[in-house]
């Protein structure tokens, strides 16, 4: 029982002092916090070119082969051709044909660049997929996604000997930027300066050493209270040194 409570009293101490600390350092917690936040924001804003999105949606019509004896086995094989379909989208064969067309509407982009701007996502045991392409430029980002989308469907007829790739939707130029996420952003930043701060405050608190009360003396170091000394404003000291100044002159004067 005794435990029970040395132990509920700990734990009240020791959150009375965090939210001390916290009392006393909010200056170091809150300009930490601001700052960051700022810094995010212009990082965001100013420093980090955007970037927009275009994206089209590919059909792959596996047709039914007679070796297959279920449903489940007709997702697999349709899953492990997108599979394949994704690797050949971005291999070398498609991309450097999609960079000498390119560069015929006056684009100069390589395969690799090309590559670094292409992503590839897909729904499981569905036959479509998404090619998105992300450049700097709405315009860029749509023709790449077209580019591409019809080199790869004509290229995978030689490649693969089938037809059975469809282009569903043609991508069009998306003016709002997908990143960076501003507000997204700012979020963290807030949250990293937040932190930041309060470790910045425990650490200035803890090396500070400066005795504000008897209890630091008595409860810390363990020794004994022999009395305090007020302070004593400046004002207040020439105050008194005027005064005592004043008297002994009045003094003087009585014995002469």
């Amino acid at each position: 029982m005794e435990n029970t409570e040395k132990n509920n009293l700990f734990n009240t101490l020791d959150i009375g002092s965090f939210f001390n600390v916290l009392k006393k350092r909010k200056k170091i917690v809150f300009l930490t916090t601001l700052i960051c936040a700022v810094l995010t924001l212009f990082v965001s804003l100013f420093l980090i070119s955007p970037k927009y999105s275009s994206s089209t949606n590919i059909l792959v019509n596996r047709k039914n082969d007679v070796q297959q004896v279920n449903e489940q086995a007709q997702i697999q094989a349709n899953v492990q051709m997108i599979s394949t379909y994704k690797d050949i989208i971005k291999s070398p064969t498609i991309l450097n044909t999609v960079s000498k067309n390119l560069e015929n509407k006056g684009y100069k982009l390589n395969a690799d660049e090309i590559k670094n701007d292409i992503d590839i996502s897909t729904q499981p045991n569905s036959q479509v997929f998404t090619l998105t392409v992300k450049t700097k430029s709405p315009t860029l980002s749509a023709d790449i996604t077209n580019t591409v989308a019809e080199v790869f469907k004509d290229k995978v007829k030689k490649i693969m000997n089938v037809n059975n790739v469809s282009i569903l939707s043609e991508a069009e130029p998306n003016t709002k930027p997908v990143s960076p996420k501003v507000m997204l952003n700012l979020l963290i930043g807030i949250v990293v300066g937040l932190l930041l701060g309060l470790i910045f405050a425990f650490v200035t608190d803890g090396l500070d050493k400066t005795v504000e009360n008897e209890e630091f003396i008595t409860d810390v170091l363990n020794l004994n209270d022999l009395g305090i000394i007020s302070e004593i404003p400046a004002t207040k000291v020439e105050e008194l040194l005027a005064s005592s100044h004043f008297k002994h002159r009045r003094k003087a004067k009585r014995r002469v």
